[in-house]
């Protein structure tokens, strides 16, 4: 393999065979986040248009969690029931997963359930702060990490190699800049610029791993790495009480976050989000 320092951005994409694209209407709906003027009949028309979509928005309307009365048959009924910014988001949750075609030895399952759990952590901080967009801040923190997603799909050799490194006592980000001259955050951005995505979405996971060393600073970048501190601690088996004892303050203090109002959610949001893995990655 050629030296990782030697090799550019645009190297090392085009040692990529085959680049993931997102579909014209994953596309059109992140590009919908910043129009105010986005018609949620025409987005239903194109959804139903999209079988395995439709049949995810479907089985969201039908979940238990919102299940209210009748079954939900159409797209326009879930439009009804699942209200515009929340079929959004499961509709950009939905093109993503498809997306990416994973390595049988890419434990997808786990991948997935702990990016749903960060985004649902995500989004009930934006809601928190009242300052951010929660559904903005939810699909944020879903593409958070696809630039994991493109190693592990589309460089398996290079991604065993850093599995190894990890399992030797590396981290994660120092064995992926050791073996490629760039983390999952940095190549994550890429792709996202590549896929056309607005600046918001690409400074947020460019910047995740050290928000408050940029200028100006990404709160969305700044809401991932919370998400991700609360979901990792959580996981791993830290007490509520001591994740919001070790809360990072500077970051909290960013976003004018009181952590102690999470509490009594960190439960809930993880089941929450270990429901939305569920729903949406079968």
């Amino acid at each position: 393999m050629e030296a990782a320092s030697a090799m550019s951005m645009d190297r090392l994409f085009d040692k990529i065979k085959q680049l993931p694209t997102i579909p014209k209407l994953l596309h059109e709906l992140m590009q919908s986040f910043n129009d105010e003027n986005a018609r949620i009949d025409e987005i239903a028309a194109k959804i139903a248009m999209d079988q395995v979509i439709s049949v995810k928005v479907l089985r969201m309307a039908n979940s238990a969690a919102l299940r209210r009365g009748n079954e939900v048959t159409s797209i326009e009924q879930a439009v009804i029931r699942l209200g515009f910014n929340r079929l959004r988001s499961v509709v950009v949750a939905s093109g993503i997963i498809g997306s990416f075609k994973a390595p049988p030895s890419f434990d997808k399952n786990k991948f997935w359930t702990e990016t749903f759990q960060v985004a649902t952590i995500a989004k009930t901080l934006a809601q928190e702060t009242k300052a951010l967009d929660p559904e903005t801040a939810f699909t944020c923190a879903l593409i958070h990490n696809i630039g994991e997603l493109l190693i592990q799909s589309t460089l398996p050799e290079e991604a065993e190699l850093i599995n190894l490194a990890i399992q030797n006592g590396s981290s994660r980000v120092e064995a992926q800049r050791e073996m490629l001259g760039y983390d999952y955050a940095q190549l994550g951005a890429e792709l996202a610029r590549r896929w056309n995505l607005s600046e918001a979405f690409v400074d947020a996971i460019s910047q995740q791993l050290d928000p408050l060393s940029h200028d100006p600073v990404s709160k969305e970048a700044v809401l991932i790495r919370l998400a991700v501190f609360i979901s990792f601690a959580w996981n791993a088996g830290v007490p509520a009480q001591a994740i919001i004892a070790r809360f990072p303050k500077p970051l909290a203090d960013q976003l004018g976050l009181d952590p102690k109002s999470l509490a009594g959610q960190l439960e809930t949001l993880h089941e929450q989000g270990n429901a939305l893995a569920d729903l949406l990655t079968q």
